[in-house]
């Protein structure tokens, strides 16, 4: 296929999207792009918000979709190839984008027009997007005299660079360490469902015994599980020590982005860079929050401080220490030793509840109350043509007027090509602007690195990961149902901090009982773990 990269096409043709074609495509974009930013910057009067703000929009929407199908297979789908032709394209795309809003032809259009768009008659929310690029294109100093504008793009340039080098440190840092056991004697205390994990891990590698990893399903369970300090210590070191040493050292990294930071900050006007990320935001400024971490800080330290006090008693006490001074616990004691004072003190176990959350029936479940709550209608589509074998996809319409909203991809279980966490991300905005054309569906994806499957038994899932996933749906669903008429501020187009509340709302679903019937069954028996006469032995965890 010609371009691949830059095909339009709302079902992306995943397979055609080699490394070999980055560089061709993007190249391509990138000329396109420049193209319709001169276009923009040359504009005559009389000037209008089709030939201004949305030209500039539209004009910057392929290479923006070409690139952000670039990164997110080099978020999922690492190879050194991959690697190589991102890199390589990288500094260009990065030079470019920071060349936007300091592009002096640019930035006198569209203050122009920003003074005369007063006398068009446009809704609220296009006139908030004016006064939203007008304000990205200061903060990101289009008002500096030249010498500055030059050091400006210099920064953002650099800064491209060494946030992916960081990014790469830490994938390539936690694949460099395996723990390979044979003697089963050093798994004492670690559930069959993590054992049988590090089993099939090592087979796949072609290993004898159990093979740990720095991957979320097999650290977490030996932190808190395994009854060897010994191999806590050395599990939790490798982990502590990710970006810490050798070639995957991000030390200095991490000094040279916090020092171009700041100099981009005062650069603006700003006396720091937190000062210049929180300013728009909900916070409104670095020192407002310190102050409100701070506050909260001071309501949960004498909780906090009584809780670790316990649990120091705890630990003391099975091992016979003096309870008058119990000794401080180390950080890979902490996990391991709360686990077994929740489980004596509310007989609570969350491995036990590992068969009820078959993540099968927790995503159904998860849909039948989206269809209930919000009035969607989910469906499984094809996924023979996706990035990986695992990854599901779906359309979601609304139910009631039958509309195709939006479809998703899924893509839950880890992998040494992907990165670690968990997030939400969009491909496509569609249309809602009816000046403009028909409306069009959105296409988004969610991502995780969730317990995978092992054998013939499905992928058994935590109550915390059933959380993670609820969170992400959550993100997702505020991108599908959103119907805002200006795409850049569609969905979750919003302040960084004010983002996180529909994942939030959608995460306490998770701890009502009715949602509870619907997700929680067993995987081989179909039973509901929680009576009506029962209910769960712990306390949803507060929403922050």
């Amino acid at each position: 296929m010609l371009h691949p990269f830059l095909q339009k096409d709302f079902h992306i043709k995943w397979t055609t999207l080699t490394p070999e074609h980055i560089e061709t495509d993007i190249g391509k974009a990138l000329d396109e792009a420049r193209i319709a930013v001169d276009a923009v910057a040359a504009q005559e009067p009389p000037l209008t918000y089709t030939n201004t703000i949305a030209a500039l929009d539209e004009g910057l929407e392929t290479l923006n979709h070409a690139w952000g199908l670039v990164s997110h297979l080099d978020s999922v789908n690492n190879s050194p190839e991959l690697r190589a032709a991102h890199n390589a394209m990288l500094p260009k795309v990065s030079e470019f984008f920071a060349s936007i809003p300091l592009n002096e032809a640019l930035w006198e259009t569209l203050k122009a027009y920003g003074v005369e768009s007063g006398t068009e008659d446009l809704s609220p929310t296009k006139q908030r997007y004016i006064a939203e690029t007008l304000a990205d294109f200061r903060e990101a100093g289009a008002d500096l005299p030249p010498q500055q504008k030059k050091r400006a793009g210099e920064i953002q340039s650099q800064l491209a660079e060494l946030t992916q080098k960081y990014s790469e440190n830490c994938l390539d840092g936690t694949n460099a360490w395996e723990k390979i056991i044979t003697d089963e004697k050093q798994l004492s205390g670690l559930p069959k469902s993590a054992l049988d994990a590090a089993r099939q891990s090592a087979e796949q590698k072609g290993k004898e015994g159990w093979r740990f990893t720095l991957q979320a399903p097999s650290y977490i369970p030996v932190m808190t599980y395994a009854d060897s300090d010994v191999l806590r210590k050395e599990v939790w070191s490798a982990y502590a020590a990710i970006g810490r040493s050798g070639e995957h050292d991000n030390r200095q990294l991490v000094r040279q982005i916090l020092d171009l930071r700041h100099e981009f900050a005062r650069l603006v006007g700003q006396e720091n860079f937190a000062n210049h990320v929180t300013e728009r935001r909900m916070a409104a400024s670095g020192q407002a929050a310190l102050d409100f971490g701070d506050e909260i800080f001071q309501k949960v330290r004498g909780q906090f401080e009584k809780e670790a006090e316990e649990l120091r008693h705890f630990k003391a006490s099975k091992e016979g220490l003096p309870l008058d001074h119990p000794p401080l616990l180390e950080p890979w004691e902490v996990g391991y030793w709360a686990e077994k004072q929740r489980n004596a003190n509310y007989a609570f176990d969350e491995e036990a509840l590992r068969p009820y959350f078959p993540i099968d029936r927790v995503i159904s479940g998860m849909y039948e109350i989206a269809q209930q709550i919000f009035g969607l209608r989910i469906e499984e589509r094809d996924t023979s043509k996706v990035w990986h074998e695992e990854v599901k996809f779906y359309d979601l319409f609304d139910s009631e007027t039958d509309e195709h909203l939006g479809s998703f991809y899924a893509d839950w279980h880890p992998r040494e090509s992907k990165r670690g966490g968990a997030w939400m991300n969009y491909f496509i905005t569609g249309n809602r602007d009816p000046s403009v054309g028909e409306r069009s569906p959105h296409l988004g994806l969610i991502c995780g690195n969730l317990t995978p499957a092992v054998g013939d038994q499905p992928a058994l899932l935590t109550h915390r990961e059933v959380e993670t996933i609820f969170h992400e749906f959550g993100h997702l669903l505020h991108h599908l149902c959103g119907d805002v008429e200006v795409k850049s501020l569609n969905g979750v187009n919003v302040p960084w901090d004010f983002v996180e509340l529909p994942s939030q709302i959608m995460e306490n679903w998770c701890w009502e009982r009715e949602s509870l019937d619907r997700i929680a069954r067993h995987h081989e028996t179909g039973t509901k773990r929680f009576r009506k006469s029962s209910s769960i032995s712990c306390s949803p965890p507060a929403t922050t």
